[in-house]
């Protein structure tokens, strides 16, 4: 996972959860290790946009199941880093 981007989703995390979130890991559940409701999750994505640069979901469309894992979300970051380092549309 690459380090950045695990800054941003543990920033993130800790913004939404209000505790603080270190050593995230890839195979960690935003259900099971940081109890996060659908609410909670999509405030969680909305924060996300604001620490990854271009990065946009649409709440509508992107839920937590297709987001089990902060590595299955890692990775669909970093698929959308374009060649200058912004994200592309989510």
């Amino acid at each position: 996972m690459d380090p950045k981007i695990a800054d941003a989703i543990a920033a993130a995390l800790s913004e939404v959860t209000e505790r603080p979130v270190s050593n995230v890991t890839a195979d960690m559940r935003f259900d099971r290790d940081f109890d996060l409701d659908s609410y909670m999750f999509v405030q969680f994505l909305l924060g996300l946009e604001d620490k990854v640069p271009g990065l946009r979901f649409d709440p509508e469309s992107i839920g937590q199941a297709g987001f089990n894992t902060m590595g299955s979300l890692a990775d669909h970051i970093a698929g959308r880093v374009s060649a200058t380092g912004e994200m592309a549309d989510a």
